[in-house]
């Protein structure tokens, strides 16, 4: 079966355009985070990998259980994805679409990875050096890995910027063993 990523990314655009068009991107933002919800959970999963249902079946469980809080055109397209078997994509779905609604936006988001909290003044200057380098406002979700020993792991799109004494030492290492 093909990457999930993959399958994912035609139906991001083609909602993104759609939203894009319509004016619609905090909607369509809402209605897919609910169905990456939805399609993550346990049960749910269970109902969409049962071979004895149909996948109309599954597409009308789906809808049913996010009914009343997405409009006609999220019911659409879980009709589609019904029909194609590929509910169990949504939360990619969501992922791929967030990051083209940011670009559209001239926001990068970026993922921090730190051996220790930072604070404010830390994540304000990593935040214009970002900007700086990727020519874009850029949004910060922080995160702490104390194995890291020190320093920041950013990873911005398909950009990764590992500057953490791990991956340090860890060069160091196979300099040595050469």
């Amino acid at each position: 079966m093909s990457d999930i990523s993959t399958l994912a990314r035609p139906y991001a655009r083609a909602v993104f355009e759609t939203a894009r068009d319509n004016s619609s991107k905090p909607n369509w933002s809402e209605a897919l985070q609910l169905m990456s919800l939805v399609a993550s959970d346990p049960t749910m999963k269970k109902m969409l990998d049962n071979p004895k249902m149909t996948k109309a079946q599954k597409g009308e469980v789906f809808t049913d259980v996010c009914s009343d809080k997405i409009d006609d055109a999220a019911k659409n397209l879980i009709a589609l994805l019904a029909e194609n078997d590929r509910l169990s994509i949504c939360p990619s779905i969501a992922g791929q679409f967030e990051v083209l609604k940011s670009a559209d936006e001239g926001v990068v988001d970026a993922e921090v990875t730190s051996a220790m909290p930072l604070d404010s003044d830390q994540e304000s200057a990593l935040k214009e050096s970002l900007k700086k380098k990727l020519g874009s406002d850029v949004s910060l979700t922080t995160t702490v890995d104390e194995s890291l020993i020190g320093g920041v792991i950013v990873k911005a799109g398909d950009m990764v910027i590992d500057g953490s004494v791990r991956a340090q030492i860890a060069a160091l290492s196979n300099a040595l063993n050469r």
